[in-house]
């Protein structure tokens, strides 16, 4: 009996793990902070909570986000960039944000932020992915 609980024991599967690198470029000033958020497909994208998140200071260049130990599977990012530092996206009277902001997968904003499907990649190993924020409020 102890010999099948240890033969049992070693088929169980490890879940896979992975490290997800996110590359933000086209920031228009070194104000405030960058808000990454790391959606797995369980919440509303890009609004609810993410999976994970990473709220980084602004540097001159590129920035880049690391996300290490993730399990393996189809993932979606949003990035805003804080100019102000008061944690929240802002916006002018017609509802345009006054920030940059970002999805992965070169998802649009069209009439609104993109869909989890239109913005999710899948990451079933290692992964980059670039982002390019877009300014369009002011």
């Amino acid at each position: 009996m102890i010999t099948v609980g240890l033969i049992l024991g070693l088929n169980t599967t490890k879940e896979e793990n992975v490290t997800i690198t996110v590359t933000i470029d086209g920031l228009r000033n070194q104000n405030g902070y960058v808000a990454v958020a790391l959606h797995n497909g369980e919440s509303d994208f890009p609004d609810d909570e993410a999976f994970q998140s990473q709220y980084v200071e602004v540097s001159k260049g590129a920035i880049e986000v690391v996300f290490e130990d993730v399990p393996a599977g189809e993932y979606a990012v949003a990035v805003m960039h804080d100019e102000n530092g008061n944690e929240e996206m802002d916006f002018n009277e017609y509802g345009m944000p006054l920030e940059g902001f970002g999805f992965s997968n070169e998802a649009k904003a069209e009439m609104g932020p993109p869909g989890f499907d239109e913005a999710s990649f899948s990451a079933k190993e290692d992964v980059e992915e670039y982002i390019e924020m877009m300014y369009i409020g002011n």
